[in-house]
Order: C-alpha cells, then structure tokens, then sequence
C-alpha cells in the first residue's frame, strides 16, 4: 500500500477511533495507525467483536461456548484497561471436572457448571475491606476434585508489546531469588515446566502473548485458536454433554482462523503504553516518596534495553507478597503467596478494582494490603502524614 493510500486510510478511521477510544489513546496510537492503518483496525474489531454460537449466519463469528465467560476481549477489558468486578472477575481452579475456570454463562442446552457467590464485605471506617468471600453454589458436574479456587480481575493490557520484546536475560539480571544484596526483596522467575521463563498473568505463568491471548480465547470464550485448537475450549473429557454441541469451524478447521489470531495479536502487540505525563510540583514529590519508601524495588521506574528505556513499573517477577494475598492455587512455579509485579502505567484510580481479585477499591486500600517482601514498604507509607500519603498518591495516579 503507497504512503498517499495509508495516510488517506488513517484519515476515514479517525471518526471510528475517537468514538470508541480515550482521546490521549488516539493520540499515542497515532504513529501505529500511520504504518498499518487497517491491520491495526482489523485486529481492533476482532478485540471488539462479540462472538456467537455455532452453526450462524455470521459464520466468521461463531463458535463461542459451550461454556464461556465473555462474549468478546473487550468485554473483560473495556478499550484495553482493567476489567471491573461485575464483568471480569473469574474463578481460576486446576480440576480435573471443572478445568481451568468456571465459567459463568453457557450455550443453550448445555449444564451451568455453577454459581458464583461472591460476598462483599461493607466498609468499616477507613480500614481496607477484607477479601471477598468466594463459594461456588449448585456444582453441576459433582464435588470438585481440586478445592483451591482463586478469583482474578482482567488486567489492563496496553503496552504489553513492550514487555514482550524485554530480553529474557534482562529479567534474569533484576533477579535476585536468594536476596543477595539484602534488601529484604527477593523477586524470582517463574521457570515453567517446560523450562521457559513466564512474564504474563497475574502469576506469570504465560510465556509470551500468543500464549496469552490463545488461553483467554479458549478459557474465556471457548474458541478454538492457533494456540488451543480445542473448539470446546474449557469444556474438559468429563463434562461430556457439552461436548456434545455443535462448534464453530471457521479457516484452518479453526473457530479463530490464523489469519484472525495474527491480527488479534498484532492488534494487542501494537496497543500503546501511556504516554509519560508531566508531573506536577506534588505529584514530583509522590514520585520521590514512592522511592524513598522502597516502593519502586518491585515496581521499577524504568526498564532499560536494546537501546530503548521504558517505564512500566513492573518487574515482571514473582514475589512472596504474605499470607492476605495468598490463594491456594499453584500455577506453574508459583506458589500461593506468590505474585508477579503488575505494571503500574496506566493505573486509571478512577476505576477502583485493584489487585488481583478487585478486592481493593482505592490505591490505599492497594497498598495497605502489600505484606511479605512488600512489609517494610507499607509500613513506610503508613509513617507518611497525611499530604504525603497523598502526594504519592496522586503520582500513582498519573503513570
């Protein structure tokens, strides 16, 4: 496609992004679209898209189920930011009945495999709120075999491009498992069974983005991908009846083509980190209470490699963060109390729903739940006044 071709087809897509994108995300997504205007929208719709049961008229669409969580990306993650709790809260578990989820929503003729039962504690005071209180009702399929459970919210997934392209041996350097030098922070990698390092999830245990994106297709919606063939996604050998139903069979004997998941991927491998903002006065001083309370030894201001420096806030290991953020479920090399740094850019306070099951509905209710390698930390915002606690706050809230 010429250069006259690509700058007239940015030109018709502009309308179409700033009706369905933030302003400051058309702004930073600018330099992408100038090089491939229309895979980038392609990819774009497919993240959009909501996905139907098979057999369709819309048969590029179909093949969502039998058993599913969301009918599109979108849904779990609104213009790529963190999902909120009454649409991208998911119960992960590793059963050999139930799978990899349960999932909330099914198709037609096909068994719920439960209920949902989430108990939100009401707020005393200004102490944070203790961890939602999660019971599976009415278990279709008989007891679990498996009886850890742990609830996870849908992360943001802008700039996740760029962690992608992170060197493996620049995480192993900020490694540091044995804590040698002594800070009390020992964040490690989490090795996979297969030997490979993983960087995505909320545990890590992803090791790139086509398998990212390839497992939330299948587990999240139920599609066959490039990645996780299985058109019955979650639906395990156990579950028969929903084996049963009839599946999407789009290109490639796939619910999700090739050429769909390679814009998908390209889409979310393109989608911007937030541009850097210009601090204010007290937002300068947040910036260095957050590192002179030792908030930035896991979530490190910048990341340097191959020439370029990025500020994601993340060091994209594992650490023991105490026994309150602890769930039972072990996935890959991680254990229960373990969590990998979450990227802070793009925080978005307004939203509420931090940390990895939305439990906490503010940035200081976030951090007071850190514990573990994050103790000393905490207590060192706590013995912040007032306008500090703020000040740090507040420089949050601009990354």
């Amino acid at each position: 496609m010429s250069l006259l071709k690509d700058q007239t087809a940015l030109i018709t897509l502009r309308p179409f992004f700033r009706f369905l994108l933030p302003a400051s995300f058309f702004l930073a997504v600018i330099p992408v679209l100038a090089q491939h205007p229309l895979d980038f929208a392609a990819g774009k719709a497919i993240f959009d898209k909501n996905w139907v049961f098979a057999p369709a008229s819309t048969g590029a669409s179909d093949g969502l189920g039998p058993l599913f969580n969301a009918r599109s990306c979108n849904a779990c993650h609104p213009d790529g930011d963190r999902g909120a709790n009454s649409s991208a809260l998911v119960v992960h578990l590793n059963d050999r009945v139930y799978g990899q989820q349960i999932q909330k929503f099914t198709r037609p003729g096909v068994q719920a495999e439960a209920m949902i039962d989430l108990n939100w504690p009401e707020s005393v005071g200004a102490k944070p709120l203790p961890p939602v209180a999660l019971s599976l009702i009415d278990l279709e399929y008989g007891p679990l075999t498996s009886p850890a459970l742990s609830l996870r919210i849908a992360p943001p997934v802008h700039g996740l491009g760029l962690l992608e392209s992170i060197p493996e041996s620049v995480i192993l350097l900020l490694a540091d498992a044995e804590d040698a030098d002594g800070d009390g922070i020992s964040g490690r990698v989490n090795r996979l069974p297969d030997g490979k390092l993983g960087r995505f999830g909320w545990k890590a245990s992803q090791v790139s983005l086509f398998d990212q994106i390839g497992r939330a297709l299948s587990l999240d919606m139920g599609l066959g991908n490039p990645h996780l063939p299985d058109p019955y996604g979650d639906c395990t050998l156990l579950q028969a009846n929903c084996r049963k139903t009839t599946e999407g069979n789009n290109a490639d004997n796939l619910e999700v083509s090739q050429k769909a998941f390679d814009l998908l991927l390209s889409y979310v491998r393109k989608i911007p980190a937030p541009p850097q903002a210009n601090l204010t006065a007290g937002e300068r001083v947040g910036q260095n209470l957050f590192l002179d309370t030792g908030c930035g030894g896991c979530h490190l201001p910048k990341i340097e490699f191959d020439g370029q420096e990025i500020h994601p806030y993340t060091d994209l290991l594992l650490h023991d963060m105490g026994p309150r953020l602890a769930d039972e479920l072990e996935e890959g090399g991680a254990a229960g109390n373990e969590w990998r740094t979450p990227p802070l850019w793009g925080l978005k306070p307004s939203h509420g729903n931090f940390l990895h099951d939305g439990r906490a509905r503010n940035l200081r209710e976030a951090i007071l739940w850190h514990g573990g390698e994050a103790n000393a930390a905490r207590q060192a915002f706590q013995e912040l006044n007032e306008k500090e606690q703020s000040d740090l706050i507040d420089f949050l809230s601009r990354l």
